[in-house]
């Protein structure tokens, strides 16, 4: 018989902080570009750990769009968290992956209400270096439902065009309160994850989560680290 894992850890009592990270390994990503994804999501890892506060109250899973959509990791407090090696390969549905980060976002979030625990508004990376290639009426409910939640305050969103051909204006219509931000190179994941780090350590250490019965997320703003070391101005 298959033990039973419940999706939260009942004994850890802090607010949580949850992350989907929803990364392209689609074909164009060979190389290069998912070598140093991967090399960035270890040193995430690493840094989340050394997080007295994040470490405990943060919670990540990863999942990744290249051919199918999968759930490579499940949430997880990152102190427990121990970064996948990702492999790339076929085709761009982001569309789809942004669907099922959404339902993971929301089983967590009940998984949160029902244990009694407090928790921040959740954060959703999305990480491509092209353009969907799911069909338009998936595309367009993908769009729909993630900023129909932003506009509730039911999450935060941060849309990074990787390279050259990532379709910056598909990206920036995930986001109702930023544009996409263009990464410089593939050599800048691991900053990007230093700051995606240090941003989780910032909300994790703040005063925003919000009541475990609350109908709309806090609409308390954390001052982040700048973008500077990864970003295209």
């Amino acid at each position: 018989m298959l033990e039973f894992e419940p999706r939260v850890n009942p004994d850890n009592p802090e607010p949580r902080a949850a992350c989907a990270l929803l990364l392209d390994t689609s074909g164009s990503m060979v190389g290069d570009p998912i070598n140093e994804l991967n090399n960035g999501l270890q040193r995430f890892a690493e840094d989340l750990k050394e997080d007295p506060l994040a470490r405990k109250r943060t919670e990540i899973t990863v999942i990744t769009f290249g051919g199918s959509v999968n759930v490579v990791t499940p949430f997880q407090e990152a102190q427990y968290f121990q970064a996948p090696t990702l492999y790339a390969g076929g085709g761009t549905p982001l569309a789809q992956c942004v669907i099922e980060g959404l339902e993971q976002l929301r089983q967590q979030k009940d998984a949160y209400k029902q244990n009694g625990l407090e928790y921040f508004r959740p954060w959703l990376i999305v990480m491509s270096d092209g353009a969907p290639t799911d069909p338009r009426n998936l595309i367009n409910q993908a769009v729909e439902s993630l900023r129909n939640l932003q506009h509730k305050k039911g999450i935060t969103v941060f849309p990074v065009g990787v390279g050259n051909n990532a379709d910056m204006k598909f990206l920036s219509q995930l986001s109702v309160d930023r544009p996409a931000a263009a990464m410089r190179d593939v050599k800048s994941f691991a900053e990007f994850f230093k700051w995606l780090s240090a941003s989780l350590g910032q909300v994790s250490a703040s005063s925003t989560q919000v009541s475990n019965d609350a109908s709309l997320e806090s609409t308390g703003q954390v001052p982040l680290p700048a973008t500077d070391g990864w970003r295209t101005t």
